[in-house]
């Protein structure tokens, strides 16, 4: 596909066009992120409307030497976006000084974390073989789109979710009702 049609509609601000490649170049920009960098379907729609807008401006400033060679350059953009998105998770919000500048020990939430794992396992034995099956899929596979799954286990996207959500109600109930005893 030639995308320097894509860089000429911006400089000339055909919007048929414009409306055209926009779709086509998120979809692409989209499998990208997924594929190379493994990013969530998610977090790839928003990286790649970021990466368009961010372009787009770079376009209409006259800033893009080499309008055949865009699709790289929307790569490239992509890619620092992502990476961008991904340091602005890590860093959290430092605006206002913590009173006091220790941490205390986690070693009691520890203890408890690996009690809750033991109640889980206990729980996921008492579930029904093919309900256990299928949970061990969502937990095996956690960034798995339901119709990914709904296609392994030969079920519609909305059973799906449908039968996750039922599991996981259950397996809350049980894990519940094990740390009250």
């Amino acid at each position: 596909m030639d995308y320097s049609k894509f860089v000429f509609a911006i400089q000339e601000n055909n919007q048929a066009i414009i409306k055209e490649y926009v779709p086509i170049i998120i979809s692409v920009l989209i499998k990208f992120l997924k594929v190379r960098l493994h990013a969530s379907h998610h977090d790839a729609e928003d990286v790649a409307q970021n990466t368009i807008i961010n372009v787009t401006e770079k376009i209409k400033s006259n800033e893009l030497i080499n309008p055949d060679s865009v699709i790289y350059y929307l790569f490239t953009t992509a890619k620092n976006e992502y990476y961008k998105f991904l340091r602005s998770i890590k860093e959290g919000n430092y605006e206002e000084m913590p009173e006091n500048f220790f941490e205390e020990g986690d070693q009691l939430s520890n203890i408890l974390d690996k009690e809750k794992h033991k109640i889980l396992a206990g729980c996921l034995k008492n579930l029904k073989p093919n309900s256990k099956a299928y949970i061990t899929y969502w937990f095996d596979n956690p960034r798995s789109e339901a119709k990914v799954v709904a296609k392994h286990f030969g079920i519609s996207v909305n059973n799906a979710w449908t039968k996750k959500h039922r599991i996981i109600s259950l397996l809350k109930e049980c894990v519940e009702k094990r740390l009250a005893a």
